[in-house]
């Protein structure tokens, strides 16, 4: 449980192409591709090779790549315009392992991947890159041990980001919380504790609560490479919400957010609001669906997990990142819009989009 704030700071088209590209074009552009590691124009090198994995989509996955020489290059990865893009990597490890991701060639990023429980149970790490227009090659590598096993990855362009592909729009959400509506917080909320006066105020229309403020990382909850005591000086290894196995959420590898503690404020739990409860967070016409995962104090609002910040393009770091404002936070509140089990992020996509149509319908 949070009990601190860190201070620094439409239409769907579906067409299916050949055996492994699915791609999902939504109203404003937003495109969402899925490119199976196996596909034959890919190229695997230096040992790395398809192997039979039976949950794994089409059955299959590459593995064996690192142990400084296997390597596999996703090629033709599609970008209508040059700019940001959200890579949904499905991936399959007994153990927490590591990679480095190199787009284009270019200067390579450090990858962490949680265990999955197994190499043919499939998990998913979210990571944002930037994306040429035009073709695209997105190299997974490992100089110094064995990186994962790789499923697929689904790549979203386009300005409504991590949705998944289906359901609104950031800019459709957008433009139903452009007003405040009805106001349910007893009076606002500060940004951070040395912020001044409190200016954030907790909005509600049919089906969802929502509020427009900063945010900032948190980082608590399962010690990882980039969440623990020495990233983040305020680190506590526990969350308010655990997942299906009882154990803390994992900030590196879950998009979630923290609501304020029940207050005189603002009691979230009075307004059809558990743990595991879907949200819309949108920044910079980025849109990815998370869920509430923690909580914190009590006069403060504004803040996500690492991977959360990732997903939208803010600089996760526990201890300089985060933005000041510009961040949207929509709350689909009702049974009907708790993702069960909190951990899996795919069901978070699916019930966002599910919730987030029924907002826009009825608002």
């Amino acid at each position: 449980m949070r009990t601190r704030r860190l201070l620094l700071a439409g239409f769907i088209g579906l067409a299916t192409v050949g055996a492994t590209v699915v791609t999902v074009a939504v109203a404003n552009a937003a495109t969402t591709t899925s490119y199976e590691a196996e596909a034959s124009g890919n190229v695997l090198a230096g040992g790395a090779r398809i192997a039979t994995c039976t949950p794994c989509s089409n059955g299959k996955k590459v593995g064996f790549v690192g142990n400084n020489a296997g390597t596999l290059t996703f090629t033709g990865v599609s970008s209508a315009a040059a700019g940001s893009a959200t890579v949904a990597i499905r991936y399959a490890s007994g153990t927490a392992r590591s990679a480095s991701l190199s787009v284009n060639g270019g200067t390579a990023k450090a990858l962490s991947f949680a265990a999955t429980g197994s190499f043919t149970t499939v998990g998913t790490l979210n990571v944002t890159v930037t994306l040429k227009a035009g073709s695209n090659t997105l190299k997974f590598f490992n100089t110094t041990g064995w990186a994962p096993d790789f499923d697929r990855i689904v790549v979203t362009t386009g300005s409504s980001g991590g949705g998944g592909g289906g359901g609104p729009t950031a800019a459709q959400l957008l433009a139903k919380v452009s007003s405040c509506g009805k106001q349910v917080s007893n009076g606002k909320y500060k940004t951070d504790e040395d912020s001044g006066s409190a200016t954030v105020a907790v909005c509600q229309k049919v089906g969802a609560v929502f509020w427009k403020s900063d945010m900032d990382i948190d980082c608590d909850g399962k010690t990882t490479t980039q969440c623990n005591k020495n990233t983040d000086c305020c680190y506590q290894n526990d969350t308010f919400c655990h997942d299906s196995h009882d154990a803390p959420l994992d900030s590196a590898h879950l998009p979630y957010i923290v609501v304020p503690s029940e207050s005189g404020i603002w009691n979230y739990t009075k307004f059809g609001i558990r743990c595991g409860q879907v949200v819309g967070v949108i920044y910079n016409g980025k849109l990815t669906y998370a869920v509430m995962g923690d909580t914190g104090p009590t006069g403060i609002i504004g803040e996500g997990s690492y991977n959360l910040a990732t997903s939208l393009g803010i600089d996760p770091n526990p201890k300089t990142g985060g933005v000041d404002s510009g961040v949207t936070f929509i709350v689909f509140t009702g049974s009907g819009a708790v993702v069960s089990p909190i951990e899996n992020h795919t069901n978070a996509n699916t019930v966002g989009q599910k919730a987030a149509q029924a907002f826009v319908n009825n608002n």
